[in-house]
């Protein structure tokens, strides 16, 4: 291949990875901390399976059961404010109440309209508070629920893994701790060698994955340049 193209392809490549975005470039909005340093979030919630002190709150979603009465047993999502309403109950305002708390009070209203000691249970199916979020050069960015406790490594395997063009050593958690984002980059090959511990995840994370340059370079301009070259450029 002509000398005078691979170089004219070599220097387009190198362009097109100075062009790409900054990996740091979010990082610069909310303050930086050492990844030994990221403190845990003021308030942790429970994880499913230990949801007996959970607190219900906004956008949460509630199973409501009534014992052989099917026509008032139903699915519920909390307003904004805090409510719920639900037939002959009204409207109820769940706001840091526990389920069990919540039951007692929808069993206690219920009693009211002459029926006798109403068996209500209250289950939490889906906690807008119990999730975590990952962002960036992964194969399935998402939502996702905490279930239980869970690490970067756990994190970013539920959002099936980083893809082909991420940059894997700067990995950064956001988390909101007294009312502030903070963050912290890891180097995901120094945790997967145990040269770094594997942090925590908590409920309300944000783990953003940053785009390799280079890599996203190589995959677009691959199928013009020689063998030999993108050796040379890989290494």
């Amino acid at each position: 291949m002509d000398r005078t193209f691979v170089a004219a392809i070599g220097a387009a490549l190198t362009l097109a990875a100075l062009a790409m975005p900054d990996p740091h470039g979010a990082i610069a909005s909310s303050p930086a901390v050492a990844p030994s340093d990221l403190p845990p979030p003021n308030y942790t919630p429970p994880a499913t399976g230990q949801l007996q002190d959970y607190r219900v709150g906004p956008f949460d979603v509630l199973d409501v059961s009534v014992l052989e009465v099917d026509n008032l047993s139903r699915t519920v999502v909390v307003s904004s404010t805090g409510v719920i309403s639900l037939p002959l109950s009204g409207d109820i305002n769940v706001t840091g109440k526990t389920t069990d708390q919540i039951a007692a009070e929808i069993a206690h209203r219920l009693g009211e309209h002459d029926l006798q000691n109403p068996q209500v249970t209250v289950t939490l199916k889906d906690s807008a508070s119990l999730k975590f979020t990952v962002e960036g050069s992964v194969l399935q960015p998402g939502v996702y629920p905490i279930t239980g406790p869970m690490t970067l490594l756990q994190g970013l395997a539920t959002a099936h893994g980083p893809d082909p063009v991420a940059d894997e050593k700067h990995v950064t958690i956001y988390r909101l701790v007294d009312g502030r984002r903070i963050s912290a980059v890891y180097n995901v090959d120094d945790v997967r060698g145990g040269k770094v511990a594997d942090p925590r995840i908590y409920a309300g994370d944000v783990i953003v994955v940053a785009l390799s340059g280079k890599r996203r370079a190589i995959r677009d301009y691959a199928p013009a340049l020689p063998l030999v070259y993108l050796l040379t450029l890989i290494h």
